[in-house]
């Protein structure tokens, strides 16, 4: 069967890809390097339909291509905190306040992201399905909690 191991290159790629997922300063937040936020979406949508493609019997390649996700997730975040803390004294006090609740609703369900992720690695045969489905779930709210936390703010007033 070739299928399921083009999938998981394909899911490979993508995760090994997330660095790559900055661009020059968007506008409103000065040398602040933003994911692209289309490219975003689409490589987080396109890991997750290709994972979810995955039988029980190939649960150990999609645990591996999953968790290379989660770490290049986890240093999209770090770099998106950095550039935050770096450009704080340029955004205006609303722009702030709304990038510390994304950061703390990222926070969440990063962590959620890596409950289910657990979840999904216990599964057995008979509920590899339904916790495939799960992180899924979380899945998506971690890439709404990205989009939401990688957003442009307004420059603060001069």
């Amino acid at each position: 069967m070739r299928r399921p191991s083009l999938l998981l290159a394909a899911a490979l790629m993508m995760a090994t890809t997330a660095s790559s997922w900055a661009q020059d300063a968007t506008e409103g937040v000065p040398n602040v390097k933003q994911p692209e936020q289309q490219n975003v979406q689409a490589q987080m949508r396109d890991t997750w339909q290709a994972i979810k493609q995955f039988s029980v019997e190939q649960k150990d390649q999609a645990l591996a291509a999953l968790s290379q996700a989660m770490t290049a997730l986890d240093e999209d975040i770090d770099h998106a905190r950095a550039n935050i803390d770096e450009n704080w004294q340029d955004m205006s006090q609303e722009a702030r306040l709304q990038k510390q609740e994304a950061l703390a609703d990222m926070k969440d369900k990063r962590e959620d992201l890596g409950e289910e992720y657990q979840q999904l690695k216990a599964a057995s045969a008979d509920n590899w399905e339904v916790a495939k489905a799960r992180f899924g779930g979380a899945w998506e709210k971690t890439k709404d909690a990205w989009a939401e936390l990688t957003a442009p703010q307004p420059k603060a007033a001069d």
